[in-house]
């Protein structure tokens, strides 16, 4: 089953004030609340996630997947494979886990990335639309807008593809109210 990418992207940013992250977390609290999101996400519309799951015969973990169904001790139906990734210099390292050739294909494909600039998450989409082989496919990308220093990284962009094909592009804004980070859709929150 195709999933709305974008709508989920969009609940993404709705939600995010939940995730109760500030200034202080560090990276990889940044990474696990939002693999719980997705997670849960998924429990909540009947799939069965799993974390660091090695199921595909590359024998690569990945991040989290979800699953359709479960049948005589098979799980089938690769409804999603997420990876969430903070190191800048892993980008093209997850694409490759993202879109690798595998036994078990997800339907859909989100993968969620730090980048310096949008320079380099241009170079990143052009990769990702060379080396995509689904249907449906969202990357979003967290970086700092020009000339903005902060400690945290307040635009994210959401690239969907089909393929070599972008179908879709959003950007939402971060900013911090008291430290916690918010994101939102249209223009930067001035607080």
């Amino acid at each position: 089953m195709q999933l709305n990418l974008m709508n989920l992207f969009d609940g993404y940013v709705r939600n995010y004030h939940s995730f109760n992250l500030t200034l202080y977390h560090g990276k990889h609290s940044f990474t696990m609340t939002e693999i719980e999101y997705f997670s849960r996400l998924g429990s909540m519309l009947g799939y069965h996630p799993f974390t660091e799951d090695t199921s595909s015969s590359t024998g690569r973990p990945m991040d989290l997947t979800w699953w359709g169904r479960y049948d005589e001790d098979y799980w089938y139906d690769l409804i999603l494979h997420l990876e969430r990734e903070n190191l800048y210099k892993k980008d093209e390292e997850t694409l490759e886990k993202l879109f690798n050739e595998r036994e078990d294909i997800p339907l859909n494909i989100i993968g969620i990335m730090n980048v310096h600039n949008q320079s380099r998450m241009e170079e990143l989409v052009e990769i990702a639309k060379a080396k995509n082989n689904s249907d449906n496919a969202l990357l979003i990308f967290k970086t700092n807008s020009t000339g903005r220093e902060q400690l945290y990284f307040d635009e994210v962009y959401a690239y969907l593809l089909n393929r070599s094909e972008e179908v879709d592009r959003k950007v939402a804004h971060v900013s911090d109210v008291e430290g916690t980070l918010f994101m939102c859709f249209g223009k930067r929150a001035v607080l």
